[in-house]
């Protein structure tokens, strides 16, 4: 996957004074735990096409500990837009994040069992996006 940063996309950096951007601009961006501190890029964005809610943000980690996999969905709620548009920031430290629940990208479609996603969402410690009435 070509990596689509910020700071090498003038397009994104015009658009980040608008509420709406297409993914192919966010794919590639830095996420940040909470201090500023990288824990990985934006890797995919997963939505839920039952509810038209996007679900998760699915980061690969740039420092994944041995025992585990790559790559971490995060809720969307979790996630938020930090600077100018240019990463993301998670409402944790880099250490929790990289010891939440990890998967391969063929199990990604395990995020559809909601057993599992509760579990995610409780560990970021976040209301589930299938319960909250706005996203």
């Amino acid at each position: 996957m070509q990596s689509v940063r910020g700071e090498s996309n003038p397009a994104l950096r015009r658009s980040a004074s608008h509420s709406v951007v297409g993914a192919d601009q966010l794919l590639g961006l830095d996420v940040t735990d909470s201090r500023g501190e990288r824990v990985g890029e934006l890797w995919d964005i997963m939505l839920d096409l039952r509810t038209g809610r996007v679900a998760y943000g699915v980061v690969t980690l740039a420092r994944a500990p041995r025992w585990s996999e790559r790559l971490v969905a995060v809720p969307w709620n979790a996630m938020h837009p930090d600077g100018h548009g240019e990463r993301f920031r998670v409402d944790a430290l880099r250490d929790w994040i990289e010891r939440a629940p990890s998967m391969r990208p063929e199990l990604l479609s395990n995020l559809r069992d909601q057993e599992w996603a509760a579990h995610i969402h409780a560990y970021f410690g976040t209301k589930p996006y299938w319960e909250s009435a706005t996203q």
